[in-house]
């Protein structure tokens, strides 16, 4: 389900601020944002007398601070219900898989990790609800599925949901359970040494950020003031460009600093898209049924507008329009081309990010029982929407030819994702036998599980890295858009005083 965008002038109304922070388990009483207010405004009228502002841009300054700023004190509060709920869903799983290594008793596991967790953590009361959700409501078949899933729908988190797969699994129907908890202990360590190393250098992308917002900002002041020292009779700070330019450098500042804010203030248990199933679900058959043919009869149609404009151009020797024409043309000619890789990419990405989970699914069933075939169709129904299709082929195929590996090959093929092909390989070499201990194979296929898992996390902190790292270039071209400006200002002075 996703959030409403909130208005730009949501956090003007202190009772909206105060509102915000409650969420998150804190009290902000509203006198705290009206000081924020204040000394904003101080800050404004400081800034605009630094910067030679008039009053109506310094009111323009106040306003739009006012609204944005205080966002920055509504994320350094979910910074710390973020880090909260991550160092205690940390706790939980270690805690759970122990106790559940030991006796392996879902209920005896939720009471033991219940005991560990401090008594004032939502995640204490969550888990004992949940325990007593089990041990007290009757009117539930599945009252053990129930009570797990109160854990996961207040702490969404995929390795929550593999921790109670493999509780239920084993709890209902058997088998060997220790391999797969080994690999979930070892993948939740691996999880919070990455997850660590990102929220550290969250906070140092963050911090350039800030230093790149106020080295441009200082340049952008102490040009116009060098030459005023210098050349007294040119003063571009009068110049309604000038206050209109600083005005505009300043609220993009302000929103870059937010921007860098608000990405550094992440749920750190996010391993869920933003895609529907219904999204994942279509996205899927774009790549799988592309209809190039199709595809390309639009790009030439629409490609005809601009190869029109682009010869008329060149006819009345419009040089500049004809080239844009041109590369326009060129972008039109191949959009099917651009349109079928963008999406192919972006599939890729699902694909990697949700195979994982499925894998673990088949590694819990093999370890029930070693019939891949039979593990392969009980997957299906719980598998991630964008892998159901691909997963039903590979089943017709598999109940056609049950000996070969065409199946097992065929699957995801057209993505070309080498981690995949060799876990498929994996699960042919046990369904054929072909691959000597049944057992160790599971057990490497675990450990590939866990890798995957890893991979995928780290690809989405890298993509998160990447979005700071642009908000740092990004001051370094509002700086020089606004040196551009102040110069082209200077020299216009320079050259009316020249005619005079």
């Amino acid at each position: 389900m996703r959030k409403k965008k909130i208005s730009v002038l949501y956090y003007l109304n202190p009772k909206n601020v105060s509102a915000a922070i409650e969420q998150y388990g804190y009290t902000y009483h509203i006198r705290n944002t009206i000081f924020i207010y204040i000394f904003v405004a101080f800050l404004s009228v400081a800034g605009g007398f630094i910067f030679k502002l008039g009053a109506a841009e310094i009111c323009i300054v106040a306003v739009c601070a006012m609204a944005m700023l205080p966002k920055a004190v509504v994320n350094s509060y979910k910074n710390m219900y973020e880090q909260k709920r991550f160092s205690d869903v940390n706790m939980y799983m270690e805690q759970v898989l122990y106790s559940f290594k030991k006796t392996p008793k879902i209920i005896t596991a939720l009471q033991d990790a219940a005991n560990i967790i401090p008594e004032d953590s939502p995640m204490r009361q969550t888990v004992e609800a949940a325990a007593r959700y089990i041990l007290h409501d009757y009117s539930e078949e599945n009252s053990m599925d129930e009570g797990l899933k109160i854990i996961e729908e207040n702490y969404k988190c995929q390795r929550i949901k593999d921790v109670h797969a493999l509780m239920l699994k084993t709890e209902k129907i058997g088998g060997d359970y220790e391999s797969s908890i080994k690999i979930l202990l070892s993948g939740r360590a691996v999880w919070e040494t990455e997850t660590c190393k990102f929220q550290k250098e969250c906070k140092n992308r963050q911090r350039m950020v800030n230093i790149a917002l106020a080295l441009v900002c200082t340049v952008c002041l102490f040009t116009p003031l060098m030459i005023t020292k210098f050349a007294p009779e040119v003063n571009i700070t009068t110049s309604k460009i000038y206050k209109a330019g600083t005005v505009i450098m300043i609220l993009i500042s302000m929103r870059t600093y937010m921007k860098a804010d608000s990405m550094a203030s992440v749920n750190w248990l996010r391993n869920e898209s933003d895609m529907t199933d219904e999204e994942q679900i279509g996205l899927y058959r774009k790549v799988k049924y592309y209809d190039f043919g199709r595809e390309k009869r639009k790009s030439l149609l629409m490609a005809v507008i601009p190869a029109v404009f682009g010869m008329l151009s060149a006819v009345l020797k419009w040089t500049y329009p004809a080239a844009a024409s041109f590369l326009l043309l060129l972008l039109t000619v191949n959009q099917h081309k651009i349109g079928y890789k963008l999406a192919k990419r972006r599939c890729g990405e699902e694909i990697t990010r949700v195979f994982p989970q499925w894998l673990m699914e088949i590694s819990l069933l093999l370890q029930i029982s070693e019939n891949v075939n039979a593990a392969v169709a009980n997957s299906v129904a719980e598998a991630p929407a964008i892998l159901k299709e691909s997963l039903e082929e590979m089943q017709r195929e598999i109940m056609e030819n049950p000996e070969s590996n065409r199946p097992y090959m065929n699957f995801l093929k057209e993505f070309d994702i080498p981690e995949i092909q060799s876990a498929m390989g994996m699960l042919y070499s046990i369904s054929s036998g072909r691959g000597g201990d049944a057992e160790l194979q599971i057990d490497e296929i675990l450990s590939k599980n866990a890798a995957l898992l890893w991979q995928s996390e780290k690809t989405a902190n890298e993509n998160r890295l990447a979005a700071l790292y642009w908000q740092f270039l990004f001051p370094s071209i509002l700086g020089g858009g606004k040196l551009l400006v102040d110069m082209t200002l200077v020299t216009v002075a320079f050259m009316s005083m020249n005619l005079y």
